[in-house]
């Protein structure tokens, strides 16, 4: 036998070898997905978003059969085109508003949407509540998600659920170690986009390798990879921004000068959220989600975990996102304090399940029931005062005349 067909029937070994390897990773991944769902898969704008299409039953935290929708939502379908008679409320937030650990109809904002059924400031209207929640979600996310996926939908109203736990900390380049995600910096006061993300080729296929593995097949996944590289990063723009568990520092003021950009960063973001809400005449409602501690029902261990930590307050974080709303002219409903006044006299755990610790981790259907009738009272005032407001504007007299001021 030549030489030369020795090599090509190497090389034809090698190919055959390496397909053979591709279609059983293909198999495995099938089977993964079956027994045990993946939810999540690269995004080239934030990082990761969650998968269209992709249906299993959660149970290491808490239990529930989640499926996602066709748009990528962690929802029900819904058209973008908004039906007459209809209020929408779209939901920013994280892991808190995804709520995988809990049936559908049992999240937050369908309780939200059930209750503002009965809303007399509705006039009649039906309302619908869209939820955009990702876990892991930082604010940056959550502004890019705004403007680029939400007002396809045409929502009357925006709810950011801001969780203070990790909130502060995945908005900064340098306390956040899951960089796949775009972050801001400030310079001169303005929203600059940084981080690897952002600035680098290599890191964004890492990070599409780490989201994808088992979104996609592998001949899909070296094809993504090679568009990847081939193609240069799209540059941001100010209609385009890219920017990338519990820190116990969120219940002091800033320890530290990494910190303090943490907390500006994080306030100019929703900062911008509020007017990027008010460009598209929508309400925005800024929800500051609690903490385990923060609601324990018993105020002795309360007590002593400040102690432990050398706290003053353990409302810091809610009380310094109110004060941003009162700067800025946006509401905030600071949920902490009556989930604590429920807990500790019902002396109930609003977070935890069975088959978790009691107390810790996500909200239980409890948790979640509470948060959504207090976010609907609360939107339901706003409703009124916002168009009452309208209608006071509407009828204040307009100027005919044609002369110009002295």
């Amino acid at each position: 036998m030549s030489q030369k067909r020795i090599w090509l029937l190497r090389i034809t070994s090698v190919l055959i070898g390496f397909l053979v390897a591709l279609v059983i990773l293909q198999i495995g991944v099938m089977v993964a997905n079956h027994f045990f769902p993946y939810f999540y898969c690269y995004d080239p704008d934030r990082g990761w978003g969650l998968r269209p299409g992709v249906s299993g039953w959660w149970t290491r935290e808490g239990r529930a059969y989640v499926q996602i929708n066709s748009q990528g939502l962690r929802d029900r379908e819904h058209q973008k085109q908004k039906p007459p008679g209809r209020f929408r409320v779209a939901i920013l937030g994280d892991s808190y508003a995804q709520a995988i650990q809990v049936p559908l109809e049992k999240t937050f904002w369908s309780v939200m949407e059930q209750r503002l059924r009965a809303c007399p400031a509705l006039g009649g209207r039906m309302p619908e509540a869209i939820n955009f929640g990702v876990d892991g979600y930082g604010t940056a996310q959550e502004l890019v998600t705004l403007k680029r996926d939400v007002w396809a939908y045409q929502p009357d109203a925006v709810v950011l659920a801001v969780f203070l736990g990790n909130d502060i900390r995945n908005n900064s380049v340098s306390l956040e170690t899951n960089r796949c995600r775009p972050f801001y910096t400030l310079e001169d006061g303005r929203l600059e986009p940084i981080g690897p993300f952002f600035s680098s080729a290599s890191y964004r296929l890492w990070c599409l390798a780490r989201f994808d593995y088992r979104g996609i097949s592998p001949f899909k996944l070296l094809a993504k990879a090679a568009d990847l590289l081939l193609h240069p990063v799209r540059q941001p723009t100010p209609d385009y921004p890219i920017e990338p568990a519990i820190n116990y520092n969120i219940y002091r003021p800033p320890p530290d000068e990494t910190w303090r950009q943490a907390w500006e960063v994080t306030e100019a973001l929703i900062a911008e959220i509020n007017r990027e809400t008010r460009k598209h005449n929508a309400i925005l409602l800024v929800a500051t989600l609690d903490t385990g501690i923060q609601v324990w029902p018993d105020p002795e261990v309360r007590r002593r975990f400040m102690e432990q930590m050398g706290l003053q307050d353990l409302f810091y974080p809610d009380d310094r996102i109110a004060a941003l709303g009162r700067k800025e002219g946006f509401d905030v409903i600071s949920l902490a304090r009556p989930l604590q006044e429920y807990a500790q006299s019902h002396h109930a755990y609003l977070h935890g399940f069975p088959n978790t610790p009691t107390g810790f981790g996500h909200w239980n259907e409890l948790g979640h029931r509470l948060a959504g009738e207090l976010i609907a009272e609360r939107l339901c005032t706003l409703v009124a005062r916002y168009d009452n407001s309208r209608a006071d504007r509407a009828a204040r007299p307009v100027s005919t005349s044609t002369s110009l001021p002295p």
